[in-house]
């Protein structure tokens, strides 16, 4: 579960260009259609592949510099004002507050090279086309492990306005069901607009085991999403509504998960921040999970390993 603190941004407006009046009818179809998906591929025919393959190279950069110059867990007022760019061939990268971010990963338990090598590896991002009232472009790791979300300058000021004390909630509150940011991004491309993006953990990660998917909001109105149908691999984030006659058995877990959600709304609250869900998933428990005894942390940590030993060993 976590919580967005963030509105919604505005859309990529760098679009890759395709020559022909052909070619921008069949973008136009295959967009239709994948819209329909939810999840797909960004390859080379893709209107964002050239993008996204210089955010890789520009988040290589910034993080190769994490690797070579260790994060420090004292953090200065330096820190959270720092920019850093880096200048390629086509396009220039900045980075804010690159050692606070490197900080928070860290505290993670995430190491700079597993970062690195999730968000730079040769794989195609994922296109996660939502449901959501948002202009912003999602992206996704091919591993479905990091989000990155293109947001507007106004926005990313006022996150970075805010930083310190996000921080500082979540080192009080390490159990937080806040969304945890990861990185702040923007990049200007030649003759073209500079878009700012910022990179997220997924809440639904590993998702091998989902089978549903939730974006509770607390409210009624339009908030109903139409599943997908049964035995489909489209993946749809559903709402209230879809929600209503279900319910989550806390059980032990019910004191501090409810005490956390109180807590992360009044600080949300102290923001002014309006626009936040809870995300929800459905997993399968195998039957030697259902002791009551685990915690939702515990199981999560043996989906992980179990998830990690198929890919390992090739399991199907």
């Amino acid at each position: 579960m976590e919580r967005s603190a963030v509105a919604g941004g505005l859309g990529m407006s760098g679009h890759r260009q395709h020559s022909g009046t052909v070619k921008r009818r069949l973008w136009g179809g295959l967009r239709q259609q994948w819209k329909l998906l939810g999840l797909f591929e960004i390859d080379q025919q893709h209107e964002f592949y050239s993008l996204t393959c210089m955010m890789k190279e520009g988040l290589a950069a910034a993080t190769q510099n994490n690797i070579n110059n260790a994060p420090t867990n004292e953090l200065s007022d330096d820190d959270y004002r720092l920019e850093n760019t880096w200048i390629h061939k086509d396009f220039t990268m900045k980075t804010f507050a690159g050692p606070v971010f490197a900080s928070l990963r860290g505290s993670l338990g995430m190491t700079e090279q597993e970062y690195q090598q999730s968000l730079c590896s040769e794989d195609c991002y994922l296109q996660f086309i939502s449901n959501s009232k948002s202009k912003a472009d999602f992206f996704l790791t091919n591993d479905k492990r990091f989000f990155l979300k293109t947001q507007n300058k106004r926005e990313i000021k006022f996150f970075l306005a805010n930083l310190k004390i996000y921080m500082e909630h979540l080192k009080k509150f390490p159990h937080s069901l806040l969304v945890k940011f990861l990185g702040v991004h923007r990049i200007k491309i030649t003759r073209r607009r500079k878009k700012y993006f910022i990179v997220m953990q997924s809440v639904f990660y590993p998702d091998d085991r989902i089978n549903s998917r939730y974006d509770i909001k607390g409210c009624e109105v339009s908030r109903w999403t139409e599943p997908a149908p049964e035995g489909s691999q489209i993946i749809v984030v559903l709402k209230d509504l879809n929600f209503e006659g279900q319910y989550v058995i806390l059980d032990r877990q019910r004191p501090w998960l409810l005490r956390q959600v109180e807590i992360d709304t009044h600080f949300l609250r102290r923001l002014n921040v309006l626009d936040y869900s809870l995300l929800l998933a459905h997993q399968p428990l195998h039957h030697d999970e259902c002791h009551q005894s685990l915690s939702f942390a515990t199981l999560i940590m043996r989906t992980k390993k179990s998830v990690s030993l198929s890919r390992l060993f090739d399991i199907s």
